[in-house]
């Protein structure tokens, strides 16, 4: 029995303590949920995130909307209810596999 149900989904997180200098909501990778609380790492260019470094992601999840001349990076993971997440899913963000399992690893350090 699986003590969460993993997911792989970007939602935007509309906690004022995770904006970023433009005071705007970033967009967050969810990683699993856990009853009514999702896992997940803020989307960001920041290079550490409350004196913790980012982790680098080799591609940009959304060419479109983020510049690709700088580097995408996510945070450390974090707990969060998952009414301060947007309602909806952000079908245009992806990430390939090997980011996903970068990610993965990123976060077991965290546990």
């Amino acid at each position: 029995m699986k003590k969460y149900l993993r997911k792989n989904e970007f939602r935007m997180d509309n906690n004022p303590l995770h904006f970023g200098s433009k005071k705007t909501p970033h967009p967050a990778y969810i990683s699993a949920k856990y009853g009514h609380k999702y896992k997940a790492n803020s989307i960001t260019h920041s290079r550490t995130t409350n004196g913790v470094e980012n982790l680098d992601v080799f591609e940009n999840p959304d060419k479109a909307s983020f510049d690709i001349n700088r580097k995408t990076r996510v945070s450390p993971p974090f707990w969060q209810s998952e009414k301060q997440f947007g309602s909806s899913k952000l079908n245009n963000f992806c990430f390939s596999r090997s980011s996903r399992s970068r990610i993965r690893k990123f976060n077991k350090k965290f546990k």
